[in-house]
């Protein structure tokens, strides 16, 4: 079913994390991912305390009561003291700066005259501080899309979180290596007009990104998307990292608020209040004892126990409905793998009959439903109080929350969304002043924007998908660099030669193109402008090239016989095929030159030797 964004009263912005390719924020280690073992392991752990007016952010105490420990793992040489929050932060890297202006100014935003590094809550443990540090550096720019302007009231400079290494038994390892690494973020005004709109909001913005100097690959860009209807609220859709499946992350979750809404319509027009999950919890342990789900003997086994509450009129609402959720929660908050739920057993090992004695043993009757869960018995306390708790959310609305993106486009629950008093001044760095003469240089030397590069290449003669393909490649500035060297050449197929060419290889040879150098592109194009092999031979040649990385290719060439034919040697092939084809047309006779000449002829030489 087609959904109608505009009716639904839908609202989307995009906040964009870019890391920059420069060393690190706030300290000269480098700005480099580290996958062998760390030199030393710090432990901590992490309280929530009320602010200055006496409120405890509701998303920091989720994580207090997490009850988790911090283990953070360092390196000698590319970590320091700055990142164990050992020492205080280092004057701030002046070329990330730059960047971050860059874009501003690519942007159309306004700069600020005076910046204030400020300390931003963070509550998980991924900054060793407990905060971030962040700057904003402009204000009000905007971008061109195809359905309208879309406003960025923001663009800040500050600094990545630490990565999660591993997470178990309550123990969470980070690494620092990415704690300190620069970032850009932006943020768009919340004008995005559906799910295929928001993809193009977000490749717009990251190819004006990549105008400058950031970091590429997977994992140093990260988009999250904020969503809601009018029926529903908003929700931080966080870490979104292929473009392909923004999309999809946008209509789930406008679907999944959808199925909220009419959860509750239902669950009020069945009568339920809140006091109704207020219930008491019931062991009943002993009704699997000989149970065949392989989850819960594991448990009992293990010392733990199966608990199990009645859920008012939840029968049927359940299954790919709210189901999901409570299962998120229990998750999220109790460290539960899983729970069952009425809508889906008999299932997972438990017999009807199990299914049918825990119905009994709870009262479950008409519209009402029940949910077990099998684990230590105060894990599984702390489970089913979760799952109450989201029963209850269910009859109010549909909860603000921080959700996760899966990779298959779905997401998850992850905490409450935090609370808007976060930001106070970082008093260990000075304030910082941008100067007109420093706007005015940067200014004169803006980068080119990829649609940009795509208008020129097409200038120049190449196809609008070519030059739009070529525009979005690495290989760009090698392209400019062989077209300026070898004016006389045919750009379409210097570009080819970059981009199509190699992959041919691949697929006819089987070769590794990783392999070539610039040079060898550049042996290539001379080759072809003294007119030594034609661009029929250069797929061939560049496997022989990815094979042979050593070799010149001009003996390369010559030892595979892909150099052009002699006058003489091409006369001899053409007289001989008309020979042995009298009565064949023109056109006949040409398909079958090129076959004997094996791409080593121009067309157009064979054509006036068969005129004549």
């Amino acid at each position: 079913m087609d959904l109608d964004y505009a009716k639904l009263g839908f609202k989307c912005g995009i906040e964009i994390h870019q890391q920059l390719d420069t060393h690190k924020l706030f300290c000269s280690c480098p700005s480099l991912i580290r996958d062998d073992q760390p030199d030393l392991v710090v432990e901590r752990r992490m309280r929530a305390v009320a602010g200055e007016l006496g409120d405890v952010d509701p998303a920091a105490l989720h994580e207090f009561l997490r009850g988790r420990t911090l283990l953070y793992e360092a390196y000698h040489d590319s970590t320091c003291l700055v990142e164990l929050d050992e020492e205080p932060p280092h004057p701030l890297n002046q070329d990330a700066l730059r960047t971050v202006l860059e874009v501003a100014l690519l942007l159309k935003a306004e700069p600020v005259e005076e910046m204030h590094v400020m300390r931003k809550t963070v509550i998980d443990g991924s900054n060793t501080s407990g905060f971030q540090r962040t700057m904003l550096v402009a204000e009000d720019g905007t971008l061109e899309t195809s359905k309208g302007h879309v406003g960025i009231p923001t663009i800040c400079l500050e600094e990545d979180a630490a990565r999660i290494i591993s997470e178990e038994g309550g123990e969470v390892h980070y690494r620092l290596d990415r704690l300190g690494i620069p970032l850009i973020e932006l943020a768009t005004t919340p004008d995005i007009k559906d799910p295929q709109h928001a993809r193009e909001v977000a490749e717009k913005i990251g190819g004006i990104l990549r105008a400058t100097t950031v970091k590429r690959g997977l994992g140093t860009i990260r988009q999250d998307i904020n969503v809601s209807i009018a029926e529903g609220e908003r929700i931080e859709v966080k870490g979104v990292q292929d473009l392909r499946l923004i999309s999809k992350v946008v209509e789930g979750e406008v679907r999944r608020q959808m199925m909220l809404i009419d959860v509750r319509k239902e669950l009020l027009k069945r009568g339920v209040k809140s006091e109704d999950y207020d219930a008491g919890h019931v062991d009943i342990s002993r009704l699997f004892k000989d149970t065949k789900s392989s989850v819960i003997s594991d448990a009992l086994s293990n010392g733990g126990v199966v608990l199990a509450v009645n859920l008012r009129g939840l029968d049927g609402l359940l299954k790919d409905m709210l189901g999901p959720q409570l299962a998120q929660y229990a998750r999220a908050l109790a460290g539960v793998k899983g729970i069952f739920h009425g809508d889906e057993l008999p299932a997972y090992g438990v017999s009807q009959g199990e299914a049918e004695a825990t119905k009994r043993e709870l009262g479950t009757t008409g519209v009402d439903s029940y949910t077990l869960v099998a684990a230590p018995r105060e894990q599984a306390l702390k489970a089913l109080e979760a799952v109450l708790g989201r029963c209850k959310t269910a009859l109010e609305c549909v909860p603000e929350e921080v959700r996760r993106a899966r990779e298959d486009g779905s997401t998850e629950y992850m905490r409450p969304l935090p609370g808007s008093s976060r930001m106070y001044p970082e008093t260990d760095e000075p304030l910082v002043s941008v100067y007109a003469a420093t706007l005015k240089s940067l200014k004169s030397s803006l980068p080119e924007l990829r649609d940009d590069k795509a208008k020129r290449y097409v200038k120049m003669g190449l196809g609008k998908e070519l030059a739009d393909q070529l525009s979005r490649s690495a290989e760009a500035p090698l392209f400019e660099s062989l077209a300026a060297e070898f004016e006389e050449a045919d750009p379409n197929v210097i570009a080819q030669t970059l981009t199509s060419y190699p992959k041919e290889a691949v697929k006819r040879y089987g070769v590794d193109p990783s392999l070539l150098s610039e040079e060898h592109f550049r042996q290539v194009m001379s080759l072809l402008s003294d007119g030594r092999i034609t661009k029929n031979v250069i797929v061939d040649l560049i496997a022989k090239a990815a094979e042979n990385p050593d070799e010149d290719l001009s003996s390369l060439a010559e030892s595979g016989n892909l150099t052009t034919l002699s006058d003489d040697e091409l006369k001899k092939i053409v007289a001989k095929v008309k020979s042995e084809n009298e009565g064949l047309n023109p056109g006949q006779l040409m398909g079958k030159v090129m076959a004997e000449v094996q791409g080593r002829a121009d067309p157009s030489k064979v054509k006036d030797l068969l005129r004549g």
